[in-house]
């Protein structure tokens, strides 16, 4: 019976506890801000770009152009590569057993 109690004065603390809100108010003249914004018709530089690269043609022949550069790269980088004299590369057999470099492994004490 104790239990019930404690659970209607805990229900009946949060009814209670919306007594005193008010209705949240906007900042003075919003409305006008919104129209105001909504019918600006001057657009800015990068909404300039932005529709003209939007284009479908504009869009198109970049493609196009960024493709050919990247072919012409690719043929020209060809032809330079078949003149280019090969080098070859002589390996010097190496001591593998010789190490000359102190590492943090080295359990011998240098200080006396």
């Amino acid at each position: 019976m104790n239990q019930n109690k404690r659970i209607n004065v805990l229900i009946n603390e949060a009814l209670n506890s919306v007594d005193n809100i008010n209705r949240g108010s906007p900042k003075p003249f919003l409305l006008t801000r919104i129209y105001a914004r909504m019918n600006h018709q001057t657009e800015s530089i990068w909404e300039k770009i932005g529709w003209f690269i939007g284009r479908p043609a504009i869009a198109f022949l970049s493609l196009c152009i960024f493709l050919v550069i990247n072919v012409l790269v690719l043929v020209l980088n060809k032809t330079s590569a078949q003149t280019m004299p090969i080098e070859q590369i002589t390996q010097t057999p190496a001591d593998e057993f010789s190490y000359t470099v102190a590492t943090i492994y080295d359990l011998e004490n240098t200080q006396p």
